[in-house]
């Protein structure tokens, strides 16, 4: 990594030189500061002061976070998937019906996708 790309952050008292493949400063920067914040916080809250079982204890809520966030991403994707394959159910069994309660007109067709 050349210096002369990088960029100077400061995380948890300590200066270190950064650069990302993107070469997004701005990111680099805005990573370097959330990282920064999670280590002070992990650092109050345990009373602790040795960088390494800071950087350990800020890591592990991190982590919690992303877990957390995949979780409910999965979740999001999951109710979706449920809601389409409802969605397509209703379409394919009025398609299939005829009669009274089938309908090919694009504005019904609107008012049944509108109460999903």
């Amino acid at each position: 990594m050349s210096i002369e790309n990088s960029r100077l952050v400061k995380i948890f008292n300590h200066q270190y030189h950064i650069s990302s493949d993107e070469g997004d400063d701005e990111r680099v920067q805005n990573v370097a500061s959330y990282l920064d914040e999670k280590m002070h916080d992990a650092a109050r809250s345990s009373g602790k002061t040795a960088p390494l079982e800071v950087a350990v204890m800020a890591a592990m809520e991190i982590a919690h976070e992303v877990l957390e966030g995949r979780s409910k991403k999965e979740e999001l994707l999951d109710q979706a998937d449920d809601r389409i394959s409802s969605f397509t159910k209703r379409l394919e069994s009025r398609g299939q019906g005829g009669g009274a309660d089938s309908t090919t007109d694009d504005d019904s067709a609107a008012e049944g996708a509108a109460r999903f």
